[in-house]
C-alpha cells in the first residue's frame, strides 16, 4: 500500500486536479455568504451609490474569506472547544487582597536589604575603632582600576602583570549582568581627585577591609542582593563583589561616591537652601568660572527632597531664574536644569550689596514671615545659605543678630573665590558664628572637593545622636552595567533604587567632633521588585507600579527613561542595538510624576490632569484621591477613565480601570495595581496537578503536553529558578522548565513556592535561627530553588488544551501514508490553499505565558530552527514571545469587546521600507471563557501570520472584480473597479493605518498622510474618533550650528600652530592646576561691565519674545513652538546647555585685541582650549558647547546626566539624512501632544448590520468637481474598506500622527515649573543637637609651600615622562 501511495503522490495529474479544487475551495466561503445577494445587486446610477455597492460587496467577500481561512489555520475552534470542555473556571479577582499579598512580599524583600546594610554599618563602626594606621604599614587591597592588566606582546615583559597591578580571578556572573566578579573579595575604587596614599584615605581602606566577611555573609543569607558597598567620607568606594573598573584611558575617572544620591541622602536630612552668587564687577574671568562651578557642584549635591533657589547679587538681589520669584523650588532634575542653563547668562557689574542679599535670603527662609513656608512647602528641616563671593567688606553681624541668633536655625556656608588672603577673616567669621563652614577656592580643580566639605557639617546633628541610624531609600535611577566592569552594555541601563545608612565615628577625643565615616548601601534592581508582582496574576492589560513620597514613579509600564526617537533609524537597521548606538537617558527620567503617566480621559489641555487623579486638596469622593493615597501610603481603591497609548504612541485605547494601592512597609514607596473593568474582574483558573501526572497509570509525563508544535515561555517571568544560579550554565526558560518538570516527577518533590519571608527576628533562639537560615553546604545551596506552583500548573493546563497541532507536525509523506484517496486529496488541497494565500505561521499564546506555533512554510513545521525566508532573522514567534505582553495579544483582547468574532489585523509601521518578502500580516483573535455576558475572562489568543505580498494579491484580485462578473473581463472593467485609474482602494485598520492598497509603498503608513482631507471627513462622519494624547516625557531636539568641514583642512602652518598649542597647553595645564601664574600678579582684577554672553542669538537660539497663550492646535494650521529664551533647557545635572562656538559668535570682550593687563582675562583668552579640559572635570561641557564623541560624563549617568546625542554616538557611516540631523541636535525636555484615531464600529452599523458610509468632497476644486468616497466595515475583522474617486484633482491636507511640541507662553511655562503637587516629607529630620556648639571646626585656608619655579620644572618633567610611558 505504501508504494501505491507514493505512486499516486507522484502523479503529474495531481496538480491539475488540485488547481480545480483549489479554486472551488477559495471561492466557497464567499460564494455561500453572498449567493443570495449576487443577482439582486443592481448598479445604481449615482456615482456615490455605485461605489458604495461595490465596496459593500467586496468587504463582505473579503471578510468572509479571510475569516474562515484564519479560523481554519489557527485552529480556533479546536482550542476554544478544549477550553470549554476542560475544567477551566472563572474566579473573581480580589484586587485589594492581591495587592496586599504582593506588597507583603516586596516589604519582606526590602527588609532584607535594610538588615544587610545595617550589618555593614555596625561592622564598619566597630572596625574604625581599630588601632591607628602606622605610616610604614603596608595595606593590601584590590584597586578596581589596577586589576589583571598585562604587558602587550611587543613589550619585553610580554604576558607579565604590569607594575602596580594585581591579579584577581574574575568570573562572569549572570546575577551581576554578566560582569566578571570575584565573590570572595571586594575591590576599592579611588577617584582621580583623591590621593590614595593620603594617611586618612589609606587608614580607612585598611579598616574597611574587615567588611569583606560581612559582604559575603549578607550574600549567603540573601542571594537576591545586588552590589553592596561602603562609600567613605575620604572619597573611596569599597564594593562587593570585586570587579574591574573599566574606563577610557584618555578620560579622567571622576566617579565620586560622595556625589551619589544614596550617599548624600543618607548623610543629610532634607534641607532648604539659598545660594547667593556674587556678580559684582570684580567677579570676572577665572573667578567667574570658579564661582559658577561652585554653584554647579552645590546643585549636584541636592536631591528631590531638598528645596533651593539661586540669587545673583550686586547692587540688587535678583533670582537667577525669574520664574522662581519669592519661593524655593524642589531640587528635581528639571528645576536644576533651569538653574544650570541660567548660569551661562548674565553680566557682572557694580558692587555687591551684601545687606540686601542676606536680608532677602533670611526673609525667604524665616518661618514666621515667609510666604514660602507659610504655604507648607519646602523640606522644613535643615536650612542653609551658601554665599559664593570674592570677598565681603565686613561681617554683617547685625543681620545675623536680627534673623539667626540665638537659635541658629540657618547655617551659613561661605566660599571665598580667588587668592586674596586678606578677605578670609570676615567670611570665616560668618560661617563659624552660624554653625557653618568656610572654604577658600583658588582653582577650578579643587572646586568639587571644597564643595563636598559642607555635607559632614550638615550631618553633625545626626552623627552626634549616635544611637539613631535612619535608613534612606533613593528614588529611581539608571545604573550603567558597564560602569562596574562589564565588557559592554549588554542590557543598557537598568533601573534601580538603593537603600543606605550613615556610618558614624565612635571614637572619643579630647576635642569634640562629629565625624561621618561614610555611608553603607546596597542596590535593589527594579526587576527584582517586579518579580514579586507577577504579571500573570493581574492578567492581560493589567499592570503594577510603584510611587514614592514625592509622587514620582519607580516603575510603570509607561515610564520611558530612554530617548528612543534619536536612534529609531539605527535600531531599525540593526537587531543588535548596542552594536550601533547607545541609548540616551531622558533629562527628567527619574522625576516622572504619577500624574504624567496616568492620562485621564478628561484632559481639557496640557498639564490639566483630572482632579480625580490628583486630588490636590480636600476629600472629593471615594475614588478621587488615588495619587494622594499612594503618597500617604493608604490602602485604597479607585476607578478612573483613562487613555492608554501603545505601539510606540501610534495606537490608543480608552477604558475604565480599577486601581488598588498598598504601602511597602519600611520604605517611602507604595505599590499599586490596575486592572481593566469588565474582563479584568475575573480570571481563568485551570491547572493540572503534577501529583496527578505522577500517578497516571498510563505513564504519561508532564512534557507530553508539549509534544506538538514549537513552544516558548515568557522570557521575563519566573516559573522556577535556582536561588544560587549565578555560576550555572546559562539556560533558556524552556530548558529550565524541562529541567524542573523532570525533577518534579521524582519522589520527594517540594514546590517551595514561598517567594519571600521576613528576616529573622531578634528574639529568635539559636534553634529557631538554625531552622530559618538558608543552607550553608554548597550542594544544598546548589539545589535551593523556587517554583511558582500556580503558574507552573497553569502552564501545564494551557499546554494540554493547546496541544492541537498533531495533524500538522509531520512531513508530507507521513501525512499521506495510510490514507484513502479522498483524505489525500483534502490534505493536498489544504496545503495548496496555505501556499496560495501565503499562510506562514499558526500560533496560540495563553495567560500563563506559553506561546506555541507551527511553521506552515516548511516541509517539517516542527523544525525549531525555522527562520524567516530571506532576512535571516529569528522566527517571528521567537521575537514576539511575551504572550499577554505582546501588542497583538492586548489588542485582540480589547477588540473582543467591539466584535467577539473579529480577527485583529496589523502590519509593521515601517513595512514600506522593508524587503517585501519579509513583511507579514498578523491576524489575532481572543478566546474568552464566558459564563454570561458579565462574567468572562480571556484565556488565550490565537492567530496566523500571512505574507503581505500574498495578502495584497488577494485584495487586488477581489477588488478588481465586479459583482456580476466574477472574472476580470472587459465588461467588468467598464464598471470602474479598483483596477481602474479613477478609483483608489485601501484596507485600513481600526487606528487608521494602511494594511493593503494598490501601492506597496503605502503599507503601514497612516492614512491621513496620504488622504488627509478624506481622513478628516471620516472623523466628521464619526467613522473614526480623534483622541488627544499628551506626552509629558518627551524630548525635543534643537539644531546645532556646525562649522564648515573645510575647517579641518591642514596646512604646514597649521601643523606648526597645533604643535605650539600642544606644548603651551600642557605647560598651562600645570600652571592652572598649581595656580603658579598668579605669581605674576595674584591680586589684579577689573571692575568693568562684563557680559559673558552678550551676543545676538540667531533665530534658532532666541525665538521671538512675543507672548502667546496656549491655543488648541488645528489641523489647518501647523503647530509651532514659541518659548521664552530660558525655556530652551537641556535639563541635565552634569551637562550645561550648549552655546555657540567661538568662531560663530562674537564675544563681548575682544581678547585678541586687548592691550591692557596680563591677568586672568588674558590667560583665559589665550588658553581657552586648555581650560576646556578643566571644564570636563567640573560639569562635562566644553566652552564652545561641544562634547567630544568619546567623552563620558564625569558623574556617570545614574543621577540623570543627559549628554547630547552627539556625545554618545560612535562614529557611524552616514546612513541617511534623518540620522545626520539627529547627530546635529541637542536634546531638551518638553511636552508634546498628538492626535490618535480609533474606529467607532457602532457608527457603521444600522439595524444590527454594517452598512456603507457614503461621502463626497464637494467643490474641492476650481472647476466645481468633487470626490465621492465610500467606507464599509470588513466583517469579522478590525478593518474597513475605503474606496475614493480620484478623478477630481482636489488638494489634500496632510494629517499626521507625529507628536509635536506644545505651545507654552512665558506665563504658562512658569506656572508649570511652579506647580507643586501634593508630596509627603521624609519622616525623620535631624537639624539640631544641643551640644553642637562645642564643635569649633568651621573651615580655613591653605597656601602653596614649594618654590614656584622648582615646582613648575618638576611637574613638567613628570608630565613628559608620563606621556612617554603611556606611549610605550
Amino acid at each position: 500500500m505504501r508504494h501505491k501511495m507514493r505512486w499516486w503522490w507522484s502523479l503529474p495529474l495531481v496538480h491539475h486536479r488540485t488547481t480545480f479544487f483549489l479554486t472551488f475551495l477559495m471561492l466557497f466561503p464567499a460564494l455561500m455568504a453572498v449567493f443570495t445577494q449576487e443577482n439582486e445587486i443592481n448598479m445604481p446610477h449615482q456615482e456615490s451609490d455605485r461605489i458604495a455597492s461595490l465596496v459593500e460587496f467586496w468587504a463582505k467577500k473579503i471578510g468572509n474569506h479571510i475569516y474562515h481561512l484564519s479560523n481554519a489555520f489557527s485552529q480556533y475552534a479546536d482550542i476554544k472547544t478544549n477550553f470549554e470542555n476542560s475544567e477551566a473556571k472563572l474566579q473573581e479577582n480580589d484586587g485589594l487582597q492581591l495587592v496586599k499579598e504582593m506588597a507583603t512580599d516586596v516589604t519582606n524583600m526590602m527588609k532584607f536589604k535594610v538588615e544587610a546594610v545595617k550589618r555593614i554599618m555596625n561592622v564598619a563602626e566597630e572596625a574604625s575603632l581599630d588601632k591607628e594606621y602606622k605610616q610604614d604599614e603596608e595595606v593590601e587591597y584590590y584597586n578596581a582600576k589596577r586589576l589583571n592588566k598585562f604587558y602587550p606582546p611587543e613589550h619585553k615583559l610580554k604576558g607579565e602583570l604590569r607594575e602596580g597591578f594585581k591579579r584577581l580571578t574574575l568570573t562572569e556572573n549572570s546575577h551581576f549582568d554578566g560582569i566578571a566578579v570575584n565573590e570572595n573579595h571586594s575591590s576599592v575604587h579611588v577617584p582621580t581627585n583623591v590621593y590614595d596614599k593620603a594617611p586618612d584615605v589609606i587608614n580607612a581602606i585598611r579598616w574597611s577591609g574587615r567588611l569583606d566577611r560581612t559582604f559575603k555573609s549578607n550574600y549567603e543569607l540573601d542571594p537576591t542582593l545586588s552590589w553592596q558597598y561602603f562609600g567613605s567620607s575620604t572619597g573611596f568606594l569599597r564594593q562587593y563583589p570585586a570587579s574591574s573598573w573599566v574606563m577610557d584611558e584618555k578620560d579622567p575617572d571622576l566617579y565620586d561616591a560622595r556625589l551619589r544620591s544614596w550617599y548624600i541622602e543618607a548623610a543629610n536630612s532634607p534641607k532648604d537652601m539659598i545660594i547667593l552668587l556674587d556678580v559684582s564687577g570684580s567677579m570676572t574671568g577665572l573667578r567667574r568660572e570658579i564661582a559658577k562651578h561652585v554653584v554647579l557642584n552645590i546643585l549636584e549635591t541636592l536631591n528631590e527632597n531638598d528645596f533651593v533657589n539661586v540669587f545673583n547679587f550686586s547692587v540688587e538681589t535678583l533670582e537667577l531664574v525669574p520664574c522662581f520669584r519669592d519661593t524655593l523650588v524642589q531640587a528635581n532634575l528639571e528645576n536644576l536644569g533651569e538653574f544650570k542653563k541660567a548660569l551661562n547668562y548674565g553680566e557682572t557689574k557694580d558692587i555687591a550689596n551684601f545687606t540686601q542679599a542676606l536680608t532677602q535670603a533670611f526673609e525667604l527662609l524665616h518661618r514666621k514671615n515667609s510666604k514660602y513656608n507659610k504655604s507648607g512647602q519646602g523640606s522644613q528641616c535643615n536650612q542653609a545659605i551658601m554665599v559664593v563671593t570674592d570677598g565681603a567688606p565686613y561681617n554683617f553681624e547685625e543681620i545675623f543678630a536680627k534673623y539667626n541668633w540665638p537659635h541658629l536655625q540657618v547655617r551659613m556656608f561661605t566660599y571665598l573665590i580667588g587668592r586674596e588672603e586678606t578677605k578670609v577673616r570676615d567670611l570665616n567669621w560668618m560661617a563659624c558664628a552660624n554653625k557653618g563652614y568656610f572654604v577658600h577656592v583658588t582653582t577650578l580643580a579643587e572646586v568639587r572637593e571644597q564643595v563636598l566639605k559642607y555635607i559632614p557639617v550638615m550631618a553633625r546633628p545626626l552623627v552626634m545622636y549616635q544611637s539613631s541610624h535612619p535608613h534612606v531609600w533613593t528614588g529611581v535611577y539608571a545604573d550603567i552595567a558597564g560602569r562596574r566592569g562589564a565588557p559592554g552594555l549588554r542590557e543598557g541601563y537598568r533601573l534601580m533604587t538603593s537603600v543606605s545608612v550613615p556610618v558614624f565615628d565612635r571614637k572619643k577625643t579630647s576635642v569634640r567632633t562629629a565625624n561621618l565615616l561614610g555611608v553603607a548601601g546596597t542596590d535593589v534592581p527594579i526587576r527584582e521588585i517586579e518579580k514579586l508582582v507577577p504579571p500573570y496574576k493581574l492578567g492581560v492589560n493589567g499592570y503594577s507600579f510603584m510611587v514614592n513620597s514625592n509622587g514620582y514613579v519607580l516603575y510603570h509600564p509607561d515610564l520611558r527613561p530612554v530617548h528612543e526617537e534619536a536612534n529609531a533609524e539605527v535600531q531599525r537597521r540593526s537587531r543588535d542595538r548596542q552594536e550601533w548606538f547607545q541609548d540616551i537617558l531622558k533629562p527628567n527620567y527619574n522625576s516622572v510624576d504619577f500624574a504624567e503617566v496616568e492620562l485621564t480621559d478628561h484632559e481639557p489641555g496640557p498639564r490639566s490632569n483630572h482632579s480625580e487623579l490628583l486630588a490636590l486638596t480636600g476629600w472629593r469622593d471615594y475614588y478621587s484621591k488615588l495619587r494622594r493615597d499612594l503618597i500617604e501610603q493608604r490602602g485604597g481603591e479607585a476607578v478612573l477613565d483613562v487613555k492608554i497609548h501603545m505601539d510606540g504612541m501610534k495606537r490608543v485605547v480608552q477604558r475604565k480601570q480599577r486601581y488598588f494601592t498598598q504601602k511597602i512597609g519600611g520604605t517611602p514607596f507604595s505599590l499599586g495595581i490596575a486592572m481593566p473593568e469588565g474582563y479584568g474582574k475575573y480570571k481563568v483558573h485551570g491547572q493540572i496537578e503534577l501529583s496527578r501526572v505522577i500517578q497516571d497509570p498510563r505513564g504519561a509525563k508532564a512534557m507530553d503536553h508539549f509534544s506538538t508544535g514549537n513552544w516558548t515561555l515568557h522570557p521575563d517571568w519566573v516559573y522556577c529558578e535556582y536561588k544560587y544560579d549565578q555560576n550555572r550554565v546559562d539556560q533558556s526558560p524552556e530548558d529550565l522548565m524541562k529541567d524542573f518538570l523532570s525533577r518534579a516527577q521524582k519522589p520527594h518533590w517540594k514546590w517551595r513556592s514561598t517567594r519571600t519571608r521576613p528576616p529573622p527576628e531578634p528574639a529568635m533562639n539559636q534553634a529557631q535561627y538554625n531552622t530559618w537560615k538558608p543552607p550553608a553546604h554548597e550542594d544544598d545551596r546548589r539545589d535551593n530553588y523556587y517554583c511558582d506552583k500556580d503558574l507552573v500548573q497553569s502552564l501545564l493546563f494551557d499546554a494540554s488544551v493547546t496541544n492541537v497541532y498533531a495533524s500538522s507536525n509531520r512531513n508530507m509523506e507521513d501525512q499521506l501514508e495510510g490514507k484513502n484517496p479522498v483524505a489525500i486529496y483534502i490534505t493536498l488541497l489544504y496545503s495548496s490553499v496555505r501556499h496560495y494565500f501565503g499562510m506562514t505561521t499558526a500560533f496560540v499564546a495563553t495567560r500563563s505565558g506559553l506561546t506555541r506555533w507551527i511553521d506552515l512554510t516548511r516541509a517539517n513545521p516542527m523544525d525549531d530552527a525555522a527562520q524567516n525566508n530571506h532576512s535571516g532573522e529569528p522566527h517571528f514567534m521567537k521575537m514576539h514571545n511575551k504572550a499577554i505582553d505582546e501588542v497583538w495579544y492586548k489588542r485582540a483582547v480589547d477588540y473582543y469587546e467591539e466584535d467577539n468574532e473579529a480577527y485583529v489585523y496589523s502590519v509593521p509601521f515601517d513595512a514600506a521600507t522593508r524587503n517585501p518578502d519579509d513583511v507579514l500580516v498578523t491576524a489575532t483573535r481572543a478566546i474568552f471563557i464566558e459564563e454570561n455576558s458579565y462574567r468572562k475572562a480571556p484565556a488565550a489568543v490565537v492567530g496566523v501570520t500571512i505574507k503581505h505580498s500574498k495578502f495584497v494579491e488577494y485584495f487586488k484580485n477581489e477588488t478588481y472584480k465586479c459583482p456580476s462578473y466574477p472574472s476580470r473581463d472587459s465588461n467588468c472593467k467598464k464598471a470602474k473597479t479598483c483596477e481602474s485609474k479613477s478609483l483608489d482602494c485601501y484596507l485600513l485598520d481600526d487606528n487608521g493605518f494602511i494594511i493593503a492598497s494598490e501601492n506597496d509603498d503605502d503599507t503601514g503608513k497612516f492614512f491621513g498622510t496620504l488622504e488627509g482631507t478624506i481622513m478628516e471627513s471620516l472623523v466628521q462622519s464619526e467613522v473614526y474618533k480623534r483622541v488627544r494624547i499628551f506626552d509629558y516625557q518627551a524630548v525635543c531636539l534643537d539644531t546645532r550650528l556646525e562649522p564648515s568641514i573645510a575647517s579641518i583642512l591642514a596646512t604646514p602652518l597649521q601643523w606648526i600652530r597645533w604643535m605650539a598649542n600642544w606644548m603651551m597647553g600642557n605647560i598651562f595645564w600645570m600652571l592652572v592646576k598649581t595656580h603658579l601664574y598668579t605669581l605674576w600678579d595674584p591680586n589684579q582684577a577689573w571692575a568693568y561691565t562684563h557680559t559673558e554672553r552678550d551676543i545676538q542669538y540667531p533665530d534658532l537660539e532666541e525665538p521671538p519674545q512675543d507672548v502667546f497663550d496656549y491655543k488648541e492646535p488645528s489641523l489647518e494650521e501647523p503647530r509651532s513652538v514659541d518659548l521664552p529664551e530660558y525655556l530652551a533647557d537641556d535639563g541635565t545635572e552634569e551637562v550645561l546647555p550648549e552655546v555657540a562656538a567661538p568662531d560663530d559668535i562674537p564675544r563681548s570682550f575682544d581678547y585678541d585685541n586687548a592691550t591692557e593687563g596680563s591677568g586672568e582675562e588674558d590667560v583665559l583668552a589665550e588658553y581657552e582650549d586648555v581650560l576646556g579640559e578643566i571644564y570636563y572635570d567640573i560639569d562635562g561641557m566644553h566652552p564652545d558647547g561641544k562634547v567630544p564623541p568619546d567623552y563620558d560624563p564625569p558623574y556617570g549617568e545614574e543621577d540623570g546626566d543627559f549628554p547630547s546625542i552627539e556625545s554618545r554616538t560612535p562614529q557611524l557611516p552616514l546612513m541617511n539624512i534623518q540620522l545626520a540631523y539627529i547627530n546635529k541636535t541637542h536634546p531638551r525636555p518638553c511636552d508634546k501632544e498628538v492626535y490618535l484615531y480609533k474606529l467607532q464600529n457602532h457608527k457603521l452599523q444600522q439595524e444590527g448590520a454594517y452598512k456603507p458610509v457614503k461621502g463626497k468632497l464637494s467643490n474641492c476644486h476650481t472647476n466645481g468637481c468633487g470626490r465621492p468616497f465610500s467606507v464599509q466595515k470588513v466583517i469579522s475583522t478590525n478593518l474597513i474598506l475605503v474606496a475614493v474617486n480620484n478623478l477630481c484633482p482636489c488638494e489634500s491636507r496632510k494629517v499626521d500622527i507625529e507628536p509635536v511640541e506644545v505651545d507654552y507662553n512665558e506665563t504658562m511655562h512658569c506656572n508649570r515649573l511652579l506647580l507643586q503637587h501634593f508630596r509627603k516629607r521624609p519622616s525623620t529630620c535631624y537639624n539640631y543637637h544641643p551640644d553642637e556648639h562645642e564643635i569649633k571646626l568651621c573651615g580655613g585656608a591653605g597656601a602653596l609651600g614649594l618654590p614656584s619655579l622648582a615646582l613648575l620644572v618638576l611637574l613638567t618633567l613628570v608630565h613628559i615622562f608620563n606621556n612617554l610611558s603611556f606611549g610605550s
